[in-house]
């Protein structure tokens, strides 16, 4: 009961990102259960597992991507990732609103529940997660699956957008006509609408992967991050025009040229700053002392399927070339190079570091035989991706479960004395309340080399010592040729203690032993 009312009440950062963590994982396995459901279904032409129910499949297709968009990235990246990592890196005891933040989580649960519900009523919810009208109308879909579906996402998002809640529900069973052309109302003003949440939403999960494999990739390189100012402006620059490129989906609406012409422009000016980030991180790996490692790998994984998805997708902004591949496979294969792929990579590297142009339609189960080899090869896929997930959760159990294990160091990747972010400083698992009061946190300069025959990371301090009444010394990596003269392994400097307290009276020697490099 005290465990029970702890999870339900507790409003510390840690416990929150792990419940946040936990959910996205159980609706991650759904969602996967649900494509595979997919795949079983397409592997093969003609009418395979679902009887020839076409209205199934598409609920399955809605649940599928409402699921892992809403309910799987959405929370782990920004509810997990942000809840454990945001206070530890900037220092800062806990969240703010801690309360707030529960009752951000607690709604998740219940809105997971209205998502789901409408397989049960009647037909179920078979609109596609774009519930675009007029088949998510009340002519195609009478009963009341389609509005549990539309208020499962707003109450995910219920703090901002309670009233859109009252105006979508009005419109479908009160006969207002803002998307229906027999009473005056455009369904166009729909498309507009929800592409300017749903665009941004889609762009949302990736820019946290940026911060990730930015942090891995420096790491198992032994060198900062390329570019760093241009990679922060480069991810303001993604967040910022998100929204103002949201017509790119809408090329076959008839919209005039002016219009298309700008959207498409809009479009691949986006690709600028996402090179920046691609071109940022390759040139943080070329030259580093490269440790493959599992994060390092699932990290050049994302930067390679993030790019692949880049790249098509600057095909798409052509609306030339949109108008002929819209709808088709092409745009799904985007789409899940750049989110599933980039971003669940990105995913799973940040919790091993810290914890078709054949023009085949999509949302149809049946297909000509023609596609059929490509098909069968996309449904093998994705039996393999459960093989890998099923293997990620055996490993996460094996190693919770186990009464053998060891409690990893503070750093377990060997950067004890050089890290570039706090929190492989504090104790390993961190305590309830991390920082019992502001540490100073200050940066020096360091030369890092790995040495992979002994495993064993080499470090020697050029700078100053930083200190306060708690101090956490950061360093600035810089690259160490291999044949590059280092300063001897006996003049190395010890590690600043953590309390500054305890050094005070030996801050003259400590000085004099990390300015001794410098000098020779």
């Amino acid at each position: 009961m005290t465990n029970l009312v702890r999870w339900l009440f507790s409003t510390n950062h840690k416990d929150i990102g792990t419940l946040y963590f936990i959910f996205g994982a159980i609706a991650g396995v759904m969602g996967t259960c649900f494509s595979v459901l997919i795949r079983m279904e397409l592997a093969r032409p003609g009418d395979q597992i679902l009887g020839g129910n076409h209205q199934l499949y598409n609920v399955l297709i809605t649940a599928h991507a409402s699921l892992m968009i809403f309910f799987m990235v959405m929370p782990a990246m920004i509810g997990g990732s942000g809840n454990w990592s945001v206070p530890i890196l900037i220092g800062a005891p806990d969240m703010a609103f801690p309360r707030s933040n529960n009752i951000s989580f607690w709604l998740l649960p219940p809105s997971l529940l209205l998502l789901l519900s409408p397989a049960l009523v009647e037909v179920g919810s078979g609109t596609g997660w774009t519930v675009y009208p007029p088949l998510s109308g009340i002519t195609s879909h009478s009963g009341g699956a389609v509005d549990s579906a539309i208020s499962s996402p707003h109450l995910s998002g219920v703090s901002s957008i309670l009233g859109a809640i009252t105006m979508l529900l009005t419109d479908r069973n009160f006969n207002t006509t803002f998307s229906d052309p027999a009473g005056g109302g455009d369904p166009i003003l729909y498309q507009h609408l929800f592409r300017f949440f749903g665009h941004p939403e889609v762009y949302i999960p990736i820019l946290p992967g940026s911060g990730i494999i930015s942090h891995i990739v420096s790491t198992f390189s032994g060198k900062p991050v390329f570019g760093y100012l241009g990679m922060v402006y480069a991810m303001i620059s993604i967040g910022v025009p998100g929204s103002l490129v949201r017509a790119h989906h809408m090329f076959t609406v008839g919209s005039d040229v002016d219009t298309r012409a700008y959207f498409t422009a809009a479009t691949m000016i986006i690709a600028v700053p996402t090179g920046i980030k691609i071109f940022s991180w390759i040139a943080t790996m070329w030259g580093g002392s490269i440790q493959y490692k599992t994060p390092m790998l699932f990290a050049v994984g994302s930067i390679f399927l993030f790019t692949i998805g880049g790249l098509t997708g600057i095909v798409l902004a052509n609306s030339g070339l949109d108008i002929a591949l819209h709808d088709t496979y092409y745009v799904v294969a985007h789409f899940h190079y750049v989110l599933s792929m980039g971003a669940v990579f990105a995913l799973f590297a940040g919790f091993h570091y810290w914890v078709g142009l054949s023009g085949m339609p999509r949302r149809i189960p049946d297909y000509p035989d023609a596609y059929a080899g490509w098909n069968a090869l996309s449904s093998f896929g994705s039996y393999i991706s459960v093989v890998g997930i099923r293997r990620f959760f055996v490993v996460v159990t094996i190693t919770s479960s186990s009464g053998n294990n060891k409690r990893c160091a503070p750093s377990p990747w060997a950067v004890e004395q050089n890290t570039t972010t706090p929190e492989w400083m504090v104790q390993s698992p961190p305590a309830f309340h991390t920082f019992g009061e502001l540490p100073a946190i200050k940066e020096t300069k360091s030369y890092v080399k790995f040495d992979l025959e002994e495993d064993l990371v080499r470090v020697w301090v050029n700078g100053h010592i930083s200190f306060g009444r708690t101090c956490i010394i950061l360093t600035k990596w810089q690259p160490m040729m291999d044949d590059q003269a280092a300063p001897p392994v006996e003049e190395e400097p010890q590690q600043a203690p953590v309390l500054a307290d305890e050094f005070w009276g030996e801050l003259d020697s400590i000085v004099q032993q990390a300015s001794t490099p410098a000098e020779q």
